[in-house]
């Protein structure tokens, strides 16, 4: 990401000892976009994340070697239920109480027809990504962390989730005003819905 001209942080060191890995990056400026202080700026903010997720889905894939499409991630979901790592205590709400299994049927149930296939951050929720305001007061987004799913992925992984950070941090009112400024003013509403489910599994 960092060949691509992407604001992520650079890698410092890794070392590795027994089954620990141990990754040393530098500081990233900007704090996260789920700050409390942000709240003043929320107008600002959500058009911000809007182009920033633009920019960053229209980075090249030319030579991506992480592939996150949807094949491979329901591969990686059974994998990890499994092996027993998918948390059934982190659901979100309206899944809270069901098993792993269950989910993953209904995910295998609703596999959206097609891809539209760009370069994704993964987990574009607001806590991984970092704004700064100019002197002029204009919000930008100026670091993105977590990047551990980024590859090639359909765009609504990133969509799904960021809507559902935003709408859980901000509120549902700032969920259009960030589509506007993506561009995707008329979302796919099954495919928000699988993405999101997805996610349960990671």
């Amino acid at each position: 990401m960092k060949e691509r001209d992407l604001p992520v942080p650079t890698v410092c060191a890794f070392a590795q000892r027994e089954s620990t890995e141990y990754l040393l990056l530098d500081e990233v400026p900007g704090s996260p976009a789920s700050d409390p202080h942000w709240m003043s700026f929320l107008p600002d903010v959500v058009v911000a994340l809007g182009n920033g997720l633009a920019l960053l889905h229209r980075t090249s894939t030319v030579d991506c070697p992480f592939d996150q499409r949807i094949g491979p991630q329901i591969e990686d979901a059974r994998r990890r239920i499994a092996a027993g790592h998918v948390n059934e205590d982190d659901f979100d709400e309206v899944r809270a109480g069901r098993p792993a299994t269950d989910l993953y049927a209904e995910l295998l149930s609703t596999v959206p027809d097609r891809e539209d296939l760009v370069f994704a951050h993964g987990d574009f929720s607001l806590p991984n990504i970092l704004l700064r305001q100019s002197e002029r007061g204009a919000v930008q987004v100026v670091g993105l962390i977590d990047c551990g799913r980024a590859g090639i992925a359909d765009r609504y992984q990133d969509v799904a989730l960021a809507l559902r950070s935003i709408t859980y941090n901000f509120g549902s009112e700032w969920v259009v005003p960030f589509l506007q400024a993506y561009g995707l003013p008329h979302p796919d509403p099954e495919k928000v819905a699988f993405f999101t489910l997805l996610d349960e599994f990671f």
